[in-house]
């Protein structure tokens, strides 16, 4: 290998995707979870971690009490990602 000759490696990863459910989400509104509850969604906002939601996690999300549905309405689309519960 010529010394002379500079090369440059280039590492690509996924984003981390974290599963979410309803717990996590209404933590943003616990006391005693806010903080930890918070400082992920702020990951999940900004991007630095992209956020799943199964089906099931929507539907009881539509249960849910206004600013907690509305939680997720934070995190922009292309951060957001769905996934089928199966048996």
């Amino acid at each position: 290998m010529d010394p002379d000759v500079k090369t440059t490696t280039l590492l690509i990863f996924d984003l981390m995707k974290v599963y979410t459910d309803t717990s996590v989400i209404g933590g943003c509104f616990d006391i005693e979870f806010k903080e930890w509850s918070n400082a992920l969604f702020q990951e999940f906002v900004i991007g630095s971690k992209q956020i799943m939601l199964s089906d099931l996690t929507l539907q009881e999300l539509e249960m849910a009490r206004p600013e907690v549905r509305n939680k997720v309405l934070e995190i922009p689309e292309h951060h957001r990602f769905g996934i089928t519960i199966s048996d």
